[in-house]
């Protein structure tokens, strides 16, 4: 192991030594080389983000297809109800440092061992919680016995802290053809290990292993492609600058998070696991094409919009071209959604999975809504301006906190599905008029 990451060592520097070049010659040129610079960065990075989001996308969906062959959507429901404990925790928990060294100008070296000793302590924590919590947190989402689902995703959060923090020089530099290796890796081995778990098991387990699978891969690999050898050590000075920027992007992703998952904790403690796994299944459906090309294009949005900070004509191109596709995409989506979904269940998933139908159709239109929402944050956040996503995310938490009980006690998932619709209605006026604000 130690010469394999030798070997690959010199091709990530030079890659990341190459990019670092080219935008220091970049910004010595006149403003229309820049923006024509930036632009051929922009797709570069693009394509590749795009690729390994849509390798990503066909290997979970190939793997959510055989597995929901397998397994009822009461296992389903189990596992969403550990993963969204889970995630909850840790979007509670996160501080979101690494987003503040993406925007540095300064060396990261210093800061990687407080980095990754903050989020190590921070995932140990969350497995504790998630240990003494167990049993009630069953009894919330009606599991029965499988609440010892809460204790076998505990090391799933430990395994993802674990990664090289040097990971974060792969977004400074827009060097991103690594995610195709790190995404297309964890989804091939989550998927092979995973199946085999699941012809083993035939209930939720194989799921929890097959997470765990794709986590290791991606923790081993991260140390191959980006080597630093961290140490449990935290320096306070450090800590503070990181989050200085870290602790207002956290809050807005802690209330996106809050605004996504309501609905999902609603109908688990409402309707039960059953049910939850219906839902989860159309949601995920239903956002899949435009949350896998939001994702690709924020990832590059985010630093190359602090790049644009003085350049208004340039970033107001940008945030139209993204927003445009982002359209484009959802609403092809969505016609097709609503013309064949009921088919397009039966065919690939099954009879038992009809009820997912009338909720995928409104989960479509909310994937176009949170897509552009989406492609807001990352310009406000590129901008410097995180406490201005906060205002956007706390207003959408807000209204769905309103609507969600009543909703989807009166309309079952497909009335969660709306209360989340709504919500983002309301929030996108505001976001485009902070962005209006922007200088």
């Amino acid at each position: 192991m130690p010469e394999a990451i030798n070997n690959a060592a010199p091709s990530a520097d030079a890659a990341a030594e190459k990019n670092a070049a080219d935008t220091t010659d970049a910004e010595n040129q006149t403003p229309q080389k820049l923006r024509e610079a930036l632009l051929k960065t922009f797709f570069t990075g693009l394509s590749w983000t795009a690729a390994a989001r849509g390798l990503t996308a066909v290997g979970t969906a190939a793997r959510y297809i055989v597995f929901v062959r397998l397994l009822k959507p009461f296992d389903f429901g189990v596992i969403a109800s550990a993963m969204l404990i889970c995630t909850a925790l840790s979007a509670a928990t996160d501080p979101r440092m690494g987003q503040a060294l993406i925007q540095q100008e300064d060396q990261i070296d210093p800061y990687l061992d407080t980095l990754f000793t903050t989020y190590f302590l921070r995932s140990l924590v969350i497995g504790l919680v998630l240990i003494l919590f167990a049993r009630p947190l069953g009894n919330f989402f009606h599991l029965g016995d499988a609440y010892t689902v809460f204790w076998a995703i505990v090391p799933l959060p430990i395994l993802q802290s674990l990664q090289s923090p040097r990971l974060i020089s792969l977004y400074r530099r827009l060097d991103f053809h690594f995610v195709t290796i790190l995404n297309v890796s964890e989804v091939a081995a989550s998927f092979v290990f995973g199946l085999i778990a699941v012809l083993y098991w035939r209930d939720w387990r194989g799921l929890v292993f097959s997470l765990m699978v794709g986590a290791v891969v991606r923790d081993v690999l991260t140390y191959w492609l980006f080597p630093h050898w961290p140490r449990l050590a935290f320096n306070t000075e450090r800590a503070k600058t990181m989050l200085s920027f870290g602790l207002w992007f956290s809050f807005g992703v802690l209330c996106e998070f809050i605004a996504k998952q309501l609905d999902n904790l609603t109908v688990g403690h409402l309707l039960g696991p059953g049910a939850l796994g219906n839902y989860q299944m159309a949601f995920r459906a239903g956002e899949m094409p435009v949350a896998e090309f939001t994702t690709s294009a924020t990832v590059v949005t985010f630093p190359m919009v602090a790049r644009l900070r003085n350049d208004r004509r340039a970033r107001v191109r940008l945030y139209w071209s993204v927003v445009g596709v982002v359209a484009a995409v959802g609403l092809a989506y969505a016609a097709f959604i609503f013309a064949f979904g009921d088919k397009v269940v039966l065919r690939l998933f099954g009879p038992a999975w009809i009820h997912a139908v009338n909720p995928l159709k409104v989960l479509c239109i909310y994937g176009i809504f949170q897509g552009v929402l989406v492609v807001g944050r990352s310009f406000l956040t590129g901008l410097g301006k995180p406490e201005r996503y906060l205002i956007v995310a706390a207003t959408r938490a807000v209204v769905l906190a309103i609507l969600i009980y009543p909703l989807t006690s009166w309309h079952g998932p497909t009335g969660a599905g709306t209360a989340g619709v709504i919500s983002i209605l309301i929030a996108l006026p505001i976001m485009a008029y902070l962005l209006q604000q922007t200088d």
